[in-house]
């Protein structure tokens, strides 16, 4: 109700991140060089889109982001491509942000990099029971 009375769409404000991502990507990515551009993609229907596409804009959560972002993590994806994945999600939020569909961008994640620190550490131990 409180965005029906800013003028926002309700349908816009209950759309997948999925169908709002692809119709505003375009917006969300201007600025970018084509050398950014195409690695952001390349993270959007391959990371985002399965992981959190099919919850509503604004239902996306930085607990929901965070969750995704370990996800990838734990699937073996290297720091660039989380890094980029990450990328074109927080442009599709910022979007959002100034669509007015969201106050804030969830997508801020902070702390991930620290957790391939962790892997590493954990492969280069040695097993307990040598």
């Amino acid at each position: 109700m409180a965005a029906a009375l800013r003028g926002i769409d309700p349908e816009a404000h209950t759309q997948p991140l999925a169908a709002y991502g692809n119709a505003n990507m375009r917006l969300a990515l201007r600025g970018l060089e084509p050398k950014t551009t195409d690695p952001c993609l390349a993270g959007w229907p391959l990371r985002v889109v399965p992981s959190l596409g099919h919850l509503p804009v604004t239902g996306i959560s930085n607990g929901a982001v965070d969750r995704s972002v370990y996800g990838w993590i734990a699937d073996g994806y290297g720091r660039s491509t989380v890094k980029n994945s990450l990328a074109v999600l927080v442009r599709v939020m910022e979007q959002a942000r100034r669509d007015g569909l969201i106050e804030t961008n969830p997508a801020y994640a902070r702390g991930w990099q620290s957790e391939y620190s962790k892997a590493e550490d954990e492969l280069d131990a040695p097993a307990p029971w040598r």
